[in-house]
């Protein structure tokens, strides 16, 4: 069998997959389709089949702080979390011929005050991915009803960056870096020199300190 006469009898095999995620929302909870539900329905037929499914490229495509407010008893507060929209590549790939193989692009949205962000929003994305593949019936239609409002506020770009602030050396906005995000640099920054630095300003005074290491050590 080629990879689409695999995909469509493990799809003609694998109808629907129960709800057996308990999600907690404020006061309330819903049932809802776990990765681990998902996963336990499709291994076994993609074994049957063979099919090796996985994701074979991820890509940031968003990342902010989202503020979430809230009022209670007339008092107004405020609460920052993290959020991260991943591009997924997942692949199916024919086991009896690797070259053979369909890919399918899904995306994922990761919200959270730690550091799971990305965790979930990788989650997500690789969830769908299999759903869709296998047009797997989970009786979720989110066409059915609208969005609630939470009170949610994405922060622009340039008022994360004043929140973030400038480097204490050259005075710049401290902006992101390759994985490193701006508010990480400068937390980092401050625990090591006392100060918010920039990555240049901070690359320079490690530089500077190895520089000084290597003279004390030739001195003494």
């Amino acid at each position: 069998m080629n990879i689409y006469e695999k995909l469509a009898g493990v799809t003609a095999e694998l109808s629907a997959v129960a709800k057996n995620l308990n999600v907690n929302v404020g006061k309330g909870s819903y049932k809802a389709v776990g990765e681990a539900d998902v996963l336990a329905a499709v291994k076994p037929l993609e074994q049957k089949y063979g099919i090796y499914s996985y994701p074979v490229k991820r890509q940031i495509i968003d990342k902010d702080v989202i503020t979430t407010t809230s009022v209670y008893n007339g008092n107004t507060s405020e609460k920052s979390q993290f959020f991260m929209r991943l591009e997924t590549v997942y692949r199916f790939v024919n086991t009896e011929k690797p070259d053979e193989y369909v890919d399918v692009t899904t995306y994922g949205d990761g919200i959270d005050n730690g550091d799971k962000a990305p965790g979930k929003a990788m989650t997500y994305s690789d969830k769908y991915a299999l759903l869709k593949a296998y047009k797997i019936i989970t009786g979720d239609d989110p066409d059915q009803q609208g969005s609630e409002e939470r009170g949610f506020q994405r922060q622009s770009e340039a008022a994360r960056r004043r929140a973030v602030g400038k480097c204490s050396d050259c005075g710049h906005v401290i902006a992101d870096v390759g994985n490193w995000a701006a508010e990480q640099i400068a937390e980092s920054t401050e625990k090591t020199y006392g100060v918010r630095l920039c990555w240049a300003c901070a690359t320079k005074r490690k530089k500077a300190a190895a520089l000084e290491a290597d003279a004390a050590a030739l001195e003494s």
